[in-house]
């Protein structure tokens, strides 16, 4: 590898790296079931993951986390004993159930910085959620905690990345009771935003109207204001109906996206390894250097930049996207 490439790599908030695209759970909004019979994804080797490592000390955060769950793949901790060497930032979501003792000790030991778990519902998840159980979620949680005390660290930070729907809109209040005292740093509530199958849109509760928005945006404000009363960080992530950022909460103008199929494209929701999506495509990392592809990239940053209407992310509810 020549060492031009390395000077010409730019540096990044962060890269998204779907270690895994197989999933030990069939959630029914998640495109990994909408389209399972199209779908490629599959464990990133290590093979794979090496043609990244020589540019990781321009990376600031390196993400281990697509459309499948991480703990998965089998050398998920080979990948983080990687990018620490390197000195990146290291954070994960997963659904929990697959996390065992020992894989407590390793993530604590590795000096994982944030570890996100997946709910949609409280007295709801395990069905909306198929294949996990909000039992064993707060369990792994709480063993995490304990052993964080016990040997005086304060990493991982632990989140909750909590999916909001119409279906389990109703227990939203009950958030900051049920996920306070647990040890649990903070709690990131996002909505259905991304539309695998057009008969999930009556789950989404994207706002339409700016009246809409801002009955949505009271609940949210009502939440935050009675979790501070649990001593519990909550935040929404809630589209507004025609406000428009500069960038997205994705930040597609500094950071990128990795398949497990080895492509790179500016989100997660533009890299999907399954038939049926408009997908945007940089490159493969298994063809060219990861410098070469980000430099195939300025077509798209310019377009996104100046709003081409040419361009899905125009249209993305992730580009309004207002955090509370």
């Amino acid at each position: 590898m020549k060492f031009i490439e390395k000077i010409l790599m730019p540096r990044l908030d962060w890269i998204q790296i779907e270690i895994s695209g197989l999933c030990n759970a069939s959630c029914f909004y998640c495109p990994h079931t909408t389209h399972r019979r199209s779908w490629k994804g599959k464990n990133l080797s290590l093979y794979e993951f090496s043609l990244i490592e020589p540019y990781l000390k321009k990376v600031k955060l390196l993400y281990l986390q697509g459309w499948g769950e991480p703990f998965c793949n089998p050398d998920f901790f080979k990948f983080v004993e990687i990018a620490k060497k390197h000195g990146c930032k290291v954070g994960t979501t997963t659904n929990g159930m697959l996390i065992e003792q020992f894989h407590i000790e390793r993530i604590i030991d590795l000096q994982i910085d944030v570890i996100a778990f997946s709910l949609t519902g409280i007295k709801q998840n395990d069905t909306l959620r198929s294949g996990t159980k909000i039992d064993r979620v707060f369990k792994v949680i709480e063993q995490l905690d304990k052993m964080k005390i016990k040997k005086g660290v304060s990493n991982p930070k632990i989140h909750i990345a909590y999916m909001l729907l119409r279906s389990n809109l109703e227990e939203l209040e009950e958030i900051p009771e049920s996920f306070s005292k647990r040890g649990i740093d903070h709690v990131v509530v996002s909505l259905l935003d991304f539309i695998p199958e057009s008969f999930l849109s009556n789950e989404s509760l994207v706002p339409q109207t700016e009246e809409e928005f801002n009955i949505l945006k009271n609940k949210a404000l009502n939440v935050i204001k009675e979790g501070k009363k649990f001593d519990l960080s909550i935040s929404f992530n809630i589209p507004h109906p025609f406000r428009k950022g500069k960038t997205c909460s994705e930040n597609p103008l500094n950071s990128v996206f990795i398949n497990s199929l080895g492509y790179v494209s500016p989100c997660v929701f533009t890299g999907v390894p399954a038939e049926g999506f408009k997908s945007i495509y940089f490159g493969r990392i298994t063809e060219k250097t990861l410098p070469s592809i980000l430099r195939n990239s300025k077509d798209f940053r310019k377009k996104f930049i100046s709003n081409n209407s040419t361009l899905a992310c125009n249209i993305c509810p992730k580009r309004r996207i207002l955090e509370l």
